[in-house]
């Protein structure tokens, strides 16, 4: 088949960007996959930052959605059998046989009008999660197709390529504010309370993509609020490099949604949680804030812990640390749930999905 994939956020390479390229990885090996793009190298970027190998994806100008009125676009979609359109927000019709909306946030979602309703009718929306399909469902009044995101099985995850897990706890994600942003000082403030004590030894890991203006400042912010602290900041690292640091990492943070009234702003927790798995399938035990999609990975207790309050946080990374043997199983049961979001797995359910 002929398929098409479009996102007006492709710069931010963000998750979003690297679910769409997930799916071109997925498809390109028994269909035609044409994604639409501002410029020609982001091939070579979906392979450097994702570790998305798209040799066989073909890349168009995106000219058609930017620059073109609505029955241009709709003409240029006549040829396609299927079309993923991961909105903005915003709808258009579209005269592919088979299309797709996908809605990646709350924030996302279509305003609930006369005019929208009468484009929707031609979509069938896919979204990451549970959280999101009841978000989704709420505001609009219609029904989801939920595939979560999919990670590469890693082999050898046990330890690192220095031969063993370090004192370190990761937390991974874009340093930005609008609209959901990941609480690094959050992180900071629970590590600056408890790294002489609870976590002495340990150094906390910033890791993240700066790629937005708005995220300069509050990087700054956090490097000064981090200032005489055990604390890391990696910018805009590789695939390679991020990979790395999951596998010499023992413990994995994440805060977002922490502080917020996630019934009146859902946006602001986390719709998924791919980094989470990530770092989990590399045995880094996760303990993560107990809302948006997170809840949904961890089965806590078992395969990492869930918080609500710093303390909670701070209380379970002091367990890990000097509980070994509780880390050791709680590391190894991660591992297996990363094993739930596999490449196999998505290509399944994506298959019955198109078809």
């Amino acid at each position: 088949m002929k398929i098409g994939i479009y996102t007006p956020y492709l710069d931010i390479l963000g998750g979003g960007e690297r679910y769409i390229a997930s799916i071109a990885s997925v498809l390109e090996k028994n269909h035609s996959v044409t994604i639409f793009a501002s410029k020609a190298n982001f091939k070579m970027q979906f392979l450097k930052t994702f570790g998305i190998d798209l040799t066989n994806t073909l890349f168009l100008s995106d000219d058609i959605f930017k620059k073109r009125g609505l029955i241009n676009k709709y003409l240029s979609l006549s040829g396609f059998d299927i079309f993923f359109y991961m909105t903005d927000g915003s709808l258009f019709p579209s005269s592919a046989k088979k299309n797709f909306l996908i809605i990646q946030s709350p924030v996302h979602i279509p305003s609930k009008n006369f005019i929208n309703n009468l484009k929707i009718a031609n979509w069938q929306i896919i979204c990451y999660s549970n959280f999101m399909s009841d978000v989704i469902k709420k505001r609009i009044n219609k029904d989801s197709l939920i595939l979560p995101p999919f990670i590469s099985q890693r082999t050898n995850t046990k330890i690192s390529a220095k031969g063993q897990k370090e004192n370190i706890i990761l937390s991974v994600g874009r340093f930005f504010l609008y609209p959901h942003n990941k609480k690094q000082e959050i992180l900071i403030d629970v590590f600056r309370d408890n790294y002489k004590d609870k976590f002495k030894g340990y150094k906390l890991v910033l890791a993240g993509g700066l790629t937005e203006k708005s995220g300069e400042d509050y990087l700054s912010d956090l490097k000064n609020k981090a200032k005489g602290l055990p604390v890391e900041f990696i910018i805009n690292a590789t695939f390679a490099k991020i990979n790395d640091l999951y596998s010499r990492s023992k413990i994995y943070w994440h805060a977002a949604g922490f502080g917020e009234d996630l019934e009146l702003h859902p946006e602001r927790a986390e719709h998924f949680g791919i980094t989470t798995v990530e770092a989990a399938s590399y045995g880094a035990v996760p303990v993560v804030f107990a809302g948006g999609g997170q809840k949904e990975i961890i089965q806590n207790s078992i395969s990492g812990y869930l918080w609500n309050t710093k303390e909670e946080l701070a209380s379970h990374t002091f367990d890990l640390i000097n509980t070994p043997d509780k880390w050791k199983v709680l590391s190894e049961n991660a591992q297996k749930r990363a094993k739930d979001f596999s490449e196999g797995k998505f290509y399944e359910q994506i298959q019955k999905i198109i078809s």
